[in-house]
């Protein structure tokens, strides 16, 4: 018998047991580690890129721009050479507004601003307009010129007085702005006129103040106290509160089409990252919560004032979804906006998949801001009742697709 054989075929054996156990423990402890750490990191890489995608979504919203921006998300992540692993794959679509489960609603009682235009015309008289938000154009309009006569306007903190009288060129009318208590203009705006003219004058004339140094520094909204001796009126256009009463909320709805990216693991825990309203959320099995927050921002004041951007996306036929391994854009450019505002008592209402990370946002944001509100929660939306406040929401829609090509 040869020993020395005996002995090189029990080494074999030995080497390549040691090397089938080294291999079946590196296949069975640490290649799912491996991949499991990929797979996070492919997560991370994700968040990252729906942070862009915001950033990009966002500056369309407040810029209005046209021009199409692009965006990538990547689906899944490769498995590992040489081991026996599986590939991660996932899905990204465009849910539209039709079968978004995502909507704003508003109600309550309160004011909801509307436009006017040259109204007022008091004659002869006085008056008292509330609840004045802007004023895009502001004339003086005296249809029949006389001496003696004045014309005024004011707010708690401003005061405009016309006045006419006779110099030895004409008539001439001055005018005076009271702001906070100080003069800022008094001097003559038209001279050498003849009397019973019509004449009209732009109070936002640069030259004369108001327009540049009081209603960009007035707080909204603010009453105006009308009095006149003479054949004029006031024309004011621009915007003011209407009425109080019911707010119907059937009017004031706003559904909104999302963004979704849904992971498909095979050793991480499974992630969905969701772009809705502004907000991109993260959603697992164990809880979700807002990653990066939507458009948002509050106005210190008498009454406090909330900014809301909302943005909806709108998909493109035949380009809303894509699966599978690999990298795709997104094309986006901004299509059109709506705009509202509110005072009073507003009752807001959003009805989103994941209201638990919709109240624990807002109730954190509103608490920090010191605004008075109650944020109640169900299954399919988060109530926020706000007490005595002005809400300004604009819903942004952005057109967007996945995948090569023009939006259009």
């Amino acid at each position: 018998m040869d020993n020395k054989g005996q002995v090189g075929v029990i080494v074999a054996i030995l080497v390549v047991s040691l090397l089938v156990a080294v291999l079946v423990i590196i296949q069975t402890v640490y290649v799912p580690q491996w991949m499991k750490d990929r797979e996070a990191e492919h997560m991370d890489n994700v968040a990252n890129q729906f942070a862009d995608l915001k950033y990009s979504l966002d500056l369309q919203a407040s810029q209005r721009s046209l021009s199409p921006l692009i965006n990538s998300i990547t689906l899944g992540s490769k498995e590992l050479p040489f081991f026996v692993s599986s590939r991660a794959f996932g899905s990204l679509y465009i849910v539209g507004e039709d079968t978004s489960n995502f909507s704003v609603t508003f109600g309550g009682t309160g004011r909801v601003l509307q436009e006017v235009e040259n109204s007022f015309p008091i004659t002869g008289n006085s008056a008292e307009i509330e609840y004045m938000d802007s004023i895009s154009s502001l004339f003086l309009h005296i249809t029949t010129l006389e001496a003696g006569k004045y014309f005024n306007i004011s707010s708690d903190l401003f005061n405009i007085t016309f006045y006419v009288f006779s110099s030895s060129y004409g008539l001439q009318i001055n005018m005076t702005l009271v702001y906070s208590g100080n003069t800022i203009f008094n001097q003559p705006v038209a001279t050498a006129l003849q009397e019973g003219i019509d004449y009209r004058i732009n109070l936002l004339n640069p030259d004369y103040r108001l327009s540049t140094s009081v209603l960009p520094e007035i707080e909204k909204p603010f009453n105006l106290t009308i009095n006149v001796t003479g054949n004029g009126k006031f024309e004011i256009s621009g915007y003011m509160y209407g009425n109080e009463g019911a707010i119907n909320t059937m009017e004031y709805t706003y559904r909104m089409g999302e963004i979704v990216y849904s992971s498909q693991n095979a050793y991480f825990v499974d992630q969905d990252y969701i772009y809705e309203g502004g907000a991109v959320i993260l959603y697992q099995r164990n809880g979700n919560n807002i990653l990066y927050p939507p458009i948002m921002s509050i106005e210190e004041g008498t009454i406090p004032h909330i900014n809301f951007t909302f943005v909806d996306i709108n998909g493109i036929a035949g380009k809303t979804g894509a699966a599978g391994y690999g990298t795709y854009s997104i094309r986006s450019n901004y299509s059109s906006s709506t705009s509202i505002k509110f005072m009073g008592d507003i009752t807001m209402e959003i009805y989103t998949k994941y209201p638990d990370s919709w109240k624990n946002y807002m109730e954190t944001l509103l608490d920090e801001n010191g605004i008075n509100a109650t944020v109640t929660k169900s299954d399919d939306k988060i109530s926020i009742a706000f007490n005595d406040v002005k809400i300004s929401f604009t819903k942004v829609v952005v057109s967007a697709q996945i995948g090569p090509g023009w939006v259009v």
